[in-house]
């Protein structure tokens, strides 16, 4: 069905990544099981666990649909045209946050009222992407064209200053890296010479603020910051990373009763459903901490099913990043790609007590609407760049290298993707 060239389908566009898709899906599903794990059993009984089921159900649908939605209908026409209403739209939702209820605290979330059921909207997750698509965007626009660097990055450092600035005040650390982290990827991406001089420097204050994190991750650094009042809370955070054991019964219960559920796990895990550290040890058991019960139930081998599903993710999207010309959809899926990697590495090394907790998800796996939501949408967006990519035959699947055409025809072919219009 057509509504004013928009397309509504829940099919996704010809020549999409079948092995893209299968794996996020695959994940998903994996993901919905170890939620009703972690939520089984648990007081409240079958009430509880069926509303779980339920509001999980309703995130996974309503994510699949903005995945085909964006799939079907996204180019980089319409989002130069569009992204000023969705940047004032998101802009002020996360101003919102600042006079919501706090939760762990950040002010993070939006309390959506729903009878009988708590629903809560992160606005910051969708920042991400938003900064994704905007940074191709414009250095899509830039194209060969002798744009200056301020003229190329304008708009999306305007957007980003303000995002990290109300991130700032919800103190979110982990989003506010996060969106640090994708943005200076996705800047440091293409090839214009106007931003070259600039992204050397970048480049440089990229490993000066290693260097920096290394240290303020010691103790004399984590004393450096409790001083500052913004970050307190992210003082007792580098501390517990360092040694939980010093707060057993405070800031370092959660991390070490995560470490007992990968001990607990073993290679083969206690079983599905078997867990232990889900009832009440963990209170972020379905959230944060849901690898440790993926651990401590199917052992290795779920954490096999979670890297591998991941590392096929990333494979598929920096395939088709260094497959096409167009240095926008390169962007939005390396893009993508980092966006994944970053919540990986935090999620993973923070439960693991290798860095400090950030309160980053764990995409695909741990509950939450906008975490899912907002991936969802950010693939759907790179399986309609790579379908795009495919039909003007940048890269062709099952097809005879050999016997291939090399002409000028097919070069410009190649070629064609980088117009805006793409």
């Amino acid at each position: 069905m057509r509504i004013k060239n928009i397309i509504v389908s829940l099919k996704m566009p010809k020549k999409f990544d079948v092995a893209l898709q299968a794996a996020v899906l695959i994940l998903i599903a994996f993901g919905t099981l170890m939620i009703i794990s972690t939520n089984a059993g648990k007081a409240g009984g079958l009430l509880v666990l069926v509303k779980v089921i339920l509001k999980q159900m309703a995130f996974v649908v309503f994510s699949y649909v903005l995945m085909t939605f964006f799939a079907n209908n996204f180019t980089m026409t319409r989002a130069k045209k569009l992204y000023l209403y969705a940047g004032l739209i998101l802009l002020g939702l996360l101003a919102f946050t600042l006079v919501s209820k706090e939760t762990f605290g950040s002010k993070a979330w939006i309390q959506i009222p729903i009878p009988g059921m708590e629903v809560t909207l992160q606005p910051s997750e969708f920042a991400k992407i938003f900064m994704v698509v905007i940074m191709a965007v414009y250095v899509e626009l830039a194209g060969r064209k002798n744009y200056d660097f301020w003229t190329i990055v304008r708009i999306p450092v305007i957007f980003f200053i303000v995002f990290f600035v109300i991130i700032l005040f919800q103190r979110d650390l982990g989003t506010m890296l996060v969106l640090t982290m994708i943005t200076i990827i996705c800047f440091l991406i293409p090839s214009h010479r106007s931003l070259r001089k600039a992204q050397r420097t970048v480049k440089l204050l990229l490993i000066v603020g290693t260097v920096c994190t290394l240290f303020l991750m010691s103790e004399t650094g984590s004393t450096m910051v409790a001083k500052l009042p913004v970050f307190k809370h992210v003082s007792s955070r580098v501390d517990i990373a360092i040694d939980p054991f010093q707060h057993p019964h405070g800031v370092g219960y959660q991390l070490i009763n995560g470490l007992y559920g990968f001990a607990r796990g073993g290679i083969t895990g206690v079983g599905f459903g078997s867990s232990i550290q889900k009832y009440g040890y963990l209170t972020q058991s379905d959230n944060d901490f849901i690898l440790s019960i993926v651990v401590e139930e199917l052992g290795v081998f779920g954490l096999g099913i979670v890297v591998i599903g991941y590392l096929l993710i990333l494979q598929r999207l920096f395939y088709y990043a260094f497959h096409t010309q167009s240095e926008g959809y390169k962007i939005i899926l390396i893009g993508t790609g980092m966006y994944i990697f970053v919540h990986f590495v935090l999620n993973v090394g923070g439960v693991s007590g290798l860095i400090p907790l950030t309160g980053v998800p764990l995409l695909f796996i741990s509950s939450g609407g906008s975490s899912l939501m907002s991936i969802m949408s950010a693939i759907g967006i790179s399986q309609g760049v790579i379908s795009r990519i495919r039909r003007q035959g940048s890269v062709k699947v099952g097809v005879d290298k050999k016997r291939a055409p090399r002409g000028r025809d097919s070069l410009r072919k190649g070629r064609g993707e980088t117009k805006i219009g793409g």
